[in-house]
């Protein structure tokens, strides 16, 4: 096929493959979506650690957060736990007293992109000399530094006690499969391994100048995953650009997503069922491959009729990888990304098929089944119906009947945290505690000025799950009142008033349920008439305790027509009917059936 020829067969092509990818949900409307409810996600998980006190600050990566996935790929869930409790130098003069203070130190076992970290004192800016407990790591040298065994001993030891399934991949463990959890600190300074990715020459305008210094500020965390082939890789922390690598992912547009999504797809589909288990092209090398091919190809590259050029580019890029040996990182200097996941023979293999692939100009994209893709194509290009194609609206509110699930699921999840905390409290303790988090001053997360987003999501979070704790206060409180036969103050009525709406149903039913223990049956009647009328057909119950998975149950289908018509915030408080909880510091605002309910379990059965 001369290049004439071939160029106009690609300009068609992009066409219908771009109306395929968005049939399955990659639009700017649906990648929007998708990252801003788990930038909600991430703020509310950060916010809710901060309350009661903890040094943690969550951040979601991954495909689910930057949007590049589809129903069928079964992306799973990828969070990054900092603990900014934990300074890290890079040189001692960052010493600070009372803190846990580590040393990086690039030690000679090191490879690229990893460090040891030597156990400082908290007194004095001088070496640990004594091991203070079994983390503590003793060299040959004499020197202490920390292992990275830590989290996953606490996870494997948290799921054999509550009887929980266990997962793990490479640094990242959980007892979900859907989720990847991974334990971090944040470097102080940026390490000289990103210096080069600052300074060199670059023949387009990409990333500009000002990202390069936003991405500068962001810095990097050290993970506890040692090199594949090192003999201490207990002992290594591994560098990782995740927040520059967000940041570079969110100022690319739809084009970039489709063609990073068609790649992944091929990867999933295509190329590691043919490596056979023989090695493993991974979401990783693909998105390595894209973000050099926008910083080297020129922007007119990336429009809608070049889409198949650009992935043939990125596929390129793969092969060459492959007969260097040498898959570079985009931003960590002398780093090789196949270290550990192909080998010499597997790369031949690999070469093989990205050779298919490039030469038969994507045709193997008509076999990729996840999502329908090649039977969307084959649709665009003979029009004959294919009966088993999800429509494309009804695609869009899967997605979005997903995400706002997940995200009021996730919410109530928060409340539940901290009410957690709240156990074995006496009422009036309750009150105490629960006000306390309504005056402490905000806690500032670890925030950069470029997040403007997050810093209004972080002000919202605060505002809304305040709303639900208010409840719980509102409710103590009367209950107090009622076990005493006092009469309830202003400051009750005001803090159930500042309760209502957190949802359709939940606050209003305390409400009701505390007037009629009170004895204001009308009052308590009126309110439940109010909440019957506008529990309608597009509202969907959803349940903190655990019976409304997102991940299990599918929405009801009025309820995902209806978000699907709404903006990009998914969490619609209007449409979702949590359920009512009590604490047993509020047992007197309970009618008697439910409270018989709540003191009935004895011994064993608590």
């Amino acid at each position: 096929m001369n290049r004439l020829v071939s160029g106009r067969f690609y300009d068609v092509m992009s066409l219908r493959l771009i109306e395929a990818l968005e049939e399955m949900g990659v639009t700017e409307l649906i990648v929007g979506r998708r990252r801003h409810m788990f930038l909600q996600e991430e703020s509310a998980r950060s916010v809710t650690l901060r309350l009661p006190g903890a040094t943690v600050v969550l951040y979601h990566f991954g495909s689910m957060t930057e949007g590049t996935t589809t129903p069928g790929m079964g992306s799973d869930i990828d969070i990054l736990g900092c603990d900014d409790g934990v300074n890290i130098m890079s040189w001692w003069p960052e010493w600070e007293r009372g803190r846990d203070n580590l040393l990086m130190v690039k030690h000679e076992t090191c490879s690229p992109q990893h460090y040891r970290l030597h156990e400082a004192r908290d007194d004095q800016p001088l070496p640990l000399t004594q091991p203070y407990n079994e983390y503590c790591v003793t060299d040959h040298d004499g020197k202490i530094y920390k292992s990275n065994t830590k989290f996953e001993h606490l996870m494997r030891r948290g799921a054999a006690i509550n009887n929980a399934p266990y997962f793990h991949a490479g640094p990242a463990h959980s007892w979900s499969e859907m989720y990847d959890v991974v334990y971090a600190y944040r470097c102080r300074t940026l390490p000289t391994e990103c210096d080069s990715w600052f300074t060199r020459s670059r023949l387009r305008n990409w990333p500009t100048p000002e990202m390069l210094q936003v991405a500068r500020e962001l810095g990097c965390f050290l993970i506890p995953d040692g090199h594949c082939f090192s003999e201490y890789s207990s002992v290594e922390w591994r560098i990782s650009p995740s927040r520059i690598e967000r940041h570079l992912m969110f100022s690319m547009g739809i084009i970039h997503t489709q063609c990073y999504v068609t790649l992944k797809l091929l990867k999933k589909d295509t190329i590691n069922p043919y490596l056979k288990g023989n090695g493993k092209l991974t979401s990783f090398h693909c998105k390595t491959a894209l973000l050099y091919a926008r910083e080297q190809l020129l922007h007119e590259m990336w429009t809608a009729d070049h889409l198949f050029d650009c992935i043939i580019y990125c596929l390129t890029l793969l092969r060459g990888w492959t007969t260097s040996g040498h898959c570079p990182h985009y931003i960590m200097d002398k780093v090789n990304l196949f270290d550990g996941k192909l080998n010499s023979k597997q790369r031949k293999r690999l070469r093989t098929i990205l050779t298919i692939i490039i030469d038969t100009h994507l045709a193997p994209l008509a076999s990729v089944k996840t999502d329908h893709l090649g039977d969307r194509l084959l649709h665009n290009v003979y029009t004959v119906a294919i009966w088993d194609m999800t429509p494309r609206r009804a695609v869009y509110q899967g997605i979005t009947g997903f995400l706002s699930v997940y995200g009021n699921f996730s919410q109530m999840k928060h409340v539940g945290f901290l009410l957690y905390f709240a156990i074995g409290r006496s009422p009036d303790e309750l009150c105490l505690y629960l006000h306390s988090l309504f005056t402490q001053p905000p806690q500032q997360l670890h925030r950069h000025r470029s997040e403007q987003a997050l810093f209004r999501l972080d002000a919202v979070n605060r505002e809304y799950i305040f709303r639900h704790l208010q409840q719980h206060l509102a409710s103590t409180a009367a209950s107090i009142c009622l076990q005493h036969g006092i009469q309830m103050g202003n400051s009750i009525w005001s803090w159930y008033g500042a309760a209502m709406n957190t949802d359709v149903a939940s606050s209003w039913l305390k409400l009701a349920s505390m007037l009629y223990c009170k004895g204001d049956l009308q009052l308590a009647a009126d309110v439940l008439e109010d909440v019957e009328r506008r529990y309608d057909n597009t509202v969907q119950a959803i349940c903190g305790c655990g019976r409304m998975d997102p991940f299990k149950r599918k929405p009801h289908e009025a309820f995902t027509e209806a978000v699907n018509e709404e903006n990009t915030d998914v969490l619609s408080t209007n449409r979702v009917a949590y359920c009512v909880r009590f604490l047993p510091q509020e047992a007197f605002c309970v009618p008697p059936i439910l409270h018989y309910e709540m003191v009935r379990a004895v011994g064993d059965e608590l």
